[in-house]
């Protein structure tokens, strides 16, 4: 062997032992590496899904209250047991009915209709802009559920979400309020990133609810488009996926999810190269780099990964960042669930757990403690002669009012319409529930400005202490509403206790 191939074995045996450093560099750096991200992009997209279901549950609980306020209000369960017991007529009911559900509607966002029903499931009144369009009879279904309807057109209506609530009378059902919504406040949540798709399942797989991008409609079709269906997969916990292959040959990356409490459940998927595809070909012309720069070994490898690594510091950010915009997002709307939109005040349903924490604790150290059911005296007047926009403003001042006149640990709330509840902290004698009583008529009866008229209305207060006038959640409201209304006998803008 002369210089010149000896010279030419030594370079190549050179160059081949950096190159094969270089690759062995490149696998040793690259391969937990990109199992590393691999999980991460995976967890991601769980996240994604899981999150999903619980904003898509948290609006669905949101439209459940809202059923629960409309069928809430006193005068109209006690107009409806005279209805039931005969002492008025339907003619009678629908007329007094009628214009307090439109009350009722107006400030619900997205509602189509609202059907009320007697005990037996009958239906009495419907009113709404799509309730003279939809079919005659339309059966009562107390479960939550998507529906269509055939339209006189010859089309069918869009989808629309059926949320129905128990009236009740003095502890007894007297009928039900039916309210069927939009699904437009659901759109911002069926607007996924490219190449993926959200939508509804029923748990028994007979329908299924997509958002179309391409019409910006929602759309009901048969469950059979979905690979959860086709591939006959149950409901998977929080973190499970499962993988398929569309027709066309796409991979994707599936999870469906429960709905706890309702029959449905959320179907989420995206293309794996959508969830891989970017940060995999990152890696790949790293490595590509590395391998060509294979002669700095170690330190070139280090070098040419310092991107993708700072690609990774910023993809992990970012995905930090959209996680903490969604964890925001569910926690407005658990406090659309728990609080009035119009005041501020805790909702109904937040108010009646609070009572049912008030008694566990009265329970507990042996104390006593008043439920104030407050009513508005001549609220309607107002609320019709200048309209339901300075109605809404008079008890958003109320609302602050009563606020303002109740101690530290007190508790005030909006019960429905015109009508508060105040939960007061342990009493040291009934005297105390007196003052606050007091207060609270009057900062009531203090004018209002509208229009720059001087409007005035007023309050009437029943309360009920505990355990004299009750020991549990039913009883202490009952107690309380009976001696709200003495107090609106005896000449309204009174305390009466129980």
């Amino acid at each position: 062997m002369d210089i010149t191939e000896h010279k030419r074995h030594i370079i190549i045996t050179a160059v081949a032992a950096v190159v094969l450093t270089g690759i062995l560099v490149a696998t040793i750096v690259a391969t937990p590496l990109i199992n590393q991200i691999h999980s991460r992009a995976e967890l991601s997209a769980a996240n994604f899904a899981d999150a999903e279901a619980t904003s898509i549950q948290a609006a669905f609980d949101q439209h459940r209250n809202l059923a629960a306020q409309t069928a809430s209000r006193s005068e109209l369960a006690r107009k409806l047991a005279q209805y039931r017991d005969g002492d008025i007529t339907r003619t009678e009911l629908t007329d007094f009915t009628r214009p307090r559900l439109e009350d009722a509607a107006a400030g619900l966002t997205n509602l189509q209709a609202i059907l009320r029903y007697d005990a037996a499931g009958t239906e009495l009144i419907r009113i709404g802009p799509m309730a003279d369009r939809l079919p005659a009879r339309i059966p009562l279904r107390e479960q939550l559920d998507i529906l269509t309807y055939p339209q006189d057109s010859g089309v069918t209506s869009p989808p629309l979400l059926h949320v129905a609530s128990p009236i009740t009378s003095e502890g007894q059902v007297v009928g039900f309020d039916l309210l069927l919504f939009g699904l437009d406040s659901l759109r911002g949540l069926f607007e996924g990133p490219d190449n993926s798709q959200i939508c509804l399942l029923d748990s028994e797989r007979t329908k299924r609810i997509t958002f179309d991008q391409a019409t910006g409609k929602f759309v009901m079709t048969a469950a059979d488009p979905c690979l959860a269906d086709q591939l006959q997969v149950q409901t998977s916990e929080e973190g499970e996926s499962f993988r398929a292959t569309l027709e066309d040959g796409t991979r994707v990356m599936s999870f469906l999810r429960p709905l706890p409490g309702y029959d449905w459940e959320v179907h989420v998927w995206a293309e794996t190269n959508e969830i891989f595809g970017t940060v995999i070909r990152d890696i790949v012309f790293s490595v590509l780099v590395t391998l060509v720069l294979s002669l700095l070994a170690g330190l070139l490898v280090w070098r040419s990964l310092r991107p993708v690594l700072r690609r990774m510091a910023h993809q992990a950010s970012e995905l930090a960042k959209f996680n903490e915009e969604l964890q925001l997002a569910q926690r407005k709307i658990r406090r659309q669930a728990d609080y009035d939109l119009l005041t501020g005040l805790p909702n109904r349903a937040a108010l009646l757990n609070s009572l049912g924490q008030a008694i566990e604790r009265a329970r507990g150290n042996n104390s006593r403690f008043a439920l104030m059911f407050v009513d508005l005296d001549h609220f309607k007047p107002v609320n019709d002669r200048y309209g339901h926009q300075a109605g809404d403003e008079l008890l958003k001042v109320i609302a602050k009012r009563l606020g303002g006149c109740i101690r530290e640990e007190d508790i005030v709330g909006r019960h429905g319409g015109d009508e508060f509840l105040v939960i007061t902290s342990p009493l040291a004698n009934t005297d105390d529930a007196e003052v606050i009583a007091q207060k609270i008529i009057t900062v009531a009866a203090q004018p209002f400005r509208i229009e720059d008229d001087a409007v005035q209305v007023g309050a009437s207060v029943g309360v009920a202490i505990y355990p004299d006038n009750g020991t549990t959640v039913t009883e202490l409201l009952q107690a309380s509403d009976a001696a709200m209304y003495r107090a609106k006998a005896s000449g309204r803008g009174g305390v009466s206790f129980a």
